[in-house]
């Protein structure tokens, strides 16, 4: 069991807290560890204890399978230094989860009926809600030892350890029950197409087993199954993995470039464009939390073309499995610094970590928002002032939008009424204005001004009466109060005078 859970551990900084003689961590509350591991390590048992009875016929059983870390070889992945801290988890506290065969469950029964035969002074009314599951006695037994090695209490933590332990022997001994009174348990599932492909691996569960075992009475599973079971035929492995809850992080962006895109731009696999507003943004951010893999959304999307200005596009980001999750607001407006200055193409504004309840709000608001927009237009001919005057006297203009034919590649082909809630222009020069919009959601701005060969009507290019067409698109605003801003908060904090203590 140590060696197994130094695998877990790792490197350590810090001092380990003292536990008292009930394996109860004394003082943890300022500790914070780093939980090094790697992905998979096999843990095998090289020996199997059995468990002797006092009768006289001295019958062995092994219910257990050692789970109790008495008598382990642990294998431990080879790796530098380096490596392994790079790989480190950070943790307060931590929860442990054990994953066990399904056969464990036929061998409690086989053991329990042994127990009643043997004892019936004391086990003859006894059932299996009397008998503490194999993975309550392992917690009870190696939780105080993993605890101390861990240097952090046992709690309903958000960082959790999962051990898996596999017996490649654990499908055969259920096999009876294909055969019993409860066979139809298992006859669908293993005609069924779907599991074809993982048979061995999906044919007994823990719920069809145990649900078999609930019909099956003490008779017929005494004449199947052996009471006591045999020792295991196989050494047991043990699959360890830690995991953190993602985290989301959330904030507000600008862009200034025309020549970025809002993500990754690849086409058949090759790079449209050096970077992207989603890896500008999530390079100093996953430097610090350090997750597997990050999965970006936002409050809708711009063109690459396309400026994003005013206050923002809200997004978040969710951090998956990160290594670190707790950051305080200073730390958070840090990381929002090194955005700020590695770049002049985006900047980011009211980072924060949010609650993942709160993220729904984007997609709340993907309808009802409004969004303002400035395009500057050519015309044909001269805009006169009452072209001007009939665009500013424009309101609540109803447009029929069928997919345009630029994101028909990704996007189906569809009619969407949207609106147009307002208008203001303005005159450049004779053959160009600018046009302040204010419309609802998902509607297609670059589409409403030309037109798209007719997929968009009414058009600016119907409303004037001339060819119309859009040479510069910016979102100047995205009416969505979200996240709450924080920045102005942190600007105060910095500002109040500093107290001699």
């Amino acid at each position: 069991m140590a060696e197994m859970v130094q695998d877990i551990r790792g490197k350590s900084s810090v001092e380990q807290p003292d536990i008292d003689k009930n394996g109860k961590t004394v003082d943890t509350s300022e500790t914070t560890n780093k939980c090094d591991i790697d992905s998979q390590k096999s843990v095998s048992n090289s020996t199997n204890t059995p468990m002797e009875t006092d009768d006289s016929s001295n019958c062995k059983t092994d219910s257990a399978f050692e789970l109790n870390g008495n008598g382990e070889d642990c294998d431990t992945a080879d790796g530098n230094e380096e490596d392994i801290d790079l790989e480190g988890f950070k943790y307060k506290e931590y929860m442990c989860s054990l994953m066990v065969p399904v056969c464990i469950i036929l061998r409690e029964r086989a053991i329990l009926l042994h127990l009643k035969e043997k004892f019936r002074t004391v086990y003859g009314d006894k059932t299996d809600m009397d008998i503490a599951p194999i993975k309550d006695v392992w917690k009870w037994r190696n939780g105080p030892l993993l605890t101390d090695l861990l240097g952090a209490p046992f709690s309903q933590s958000m960082f959790d350890i999962t051990m898996t332990f596999d017996y490649t022997e654990s499908n055969k001994e259920c096999t009876f029950l294909l055969s019993s009174s409860c066979s139809e348990m298992f006859v669908k599932r293993k005609h069924d197409r779907r599991f074809r492909k993982k048979l061995a691996q999906s044919l007994y569960t823990r719920a069809n087993v145990g649900k078999a075992l609930d019909k099956l009475s003490d008779d017929e599973f005494r004449k199947s199954y052996q009471c006591p079971p045999l020792a295991p035929k196989a050494a047991i492995s043990c699959d360890i993995k830690c995991q953190n809850e993602n985290v989301f992080v959330a904030g507000r962006y600008n862009k200034y470039s025309r020549e970025l895109s809002q993500t990754p731009w690849l086409i058949d696999g090759v790079r449209r464009s050096e970077s992207s507003v989603e890896e500008l943004l999530c390079g100093p951010i996953n430097k610090h939390f350090r997750p597997d893999e990050q999965k970006f959304s936002s409050s809708g999307r711009e063109d690459v073309d396309v400026r994003m200005l005013g206050n923002g596009r809200p997004f978040v980001l969710e951090l998956i499995n990160p290594r670190c999750r707790n950051f305080s607001s200073e730390q958070m407006a840090k990381m929002q610094q090194d955005i700020n200055t590695s770049t002049e193409d985006i900047k980011c504004r009211d980072l924060q970590i949010v609650p993942k309840e709160e993220t729904e709000v984007l997609k709340q608001g993907e309808i009802d928002k409004v969004k303002w927009y400035r395009a500057l237009c050519w015309s044909e001919q001269p805009v006169s002032q009452q072209h001007l005057d009939t665009l500013n006297s424009t309101k609540e203009l109803k447009i029929l939008q069928k997919t345009p034919i630029r994101v028909l590649h990704r996007r189906p082909l569809a009619t969407r009424d949207k609106l147009i809630h307002s208008m203001s222009a303005t005159r450049v020069d004779d053959t160009h204005f600018s046009v302040d919009l204010s419309t609802q959601a998902g509607t297609y701005i670059k589409e409403f001004v030309h037109g798209d060969l007719g997929r968009t009507r009414p058009n600016l290019s119907i409303i004037l009466g001339i060819d119309v067409d859009i040479l510069d698109l910016d979102v100047t605003a995205i009416e969505l109060d979200w996240p709450k801003a924080v920045d102005q908060d942190r600007e105060q904090e910095l500002q109040k005078p500093q107290t001699d203590t």
